[in-house]
């Protein structure tokens, strides 16, 4: 997230108190892969149909970042 990268972090333990699910980045269960393997395609997906939501989640995960750890 600190590096504007849209995340994707497991489901369990402390990302799930920083992750904000489809706002700042996603939760996946890494017990369950086809559920990831559906939630990676449809991230791709809606990035093709609009081309600013690969930047909406990045800058949402760089400003959930910067508010939880003050990292800039």
């Amino acid at each position: 997230m600190s590096c504007g990268l849209p995340t994707f972090a497991t489901c369990h333990g402390g990302p799930v108190e920083i992750i904000e699910h489809g706002i700042s980045g996603f939760h996946i269960d890494p017990y369950h892969p086809d559920q990831v393997a559906a939630l990676l395609v449809d991230f791709f997906d809606q990035c093709q149909k609009d081309p600013g939501y690969w930047e909406r989640i990045s800058e949402t995960g760089l400003k959930r970042s910067f508010e939880r750890f003050h990292i800039f």
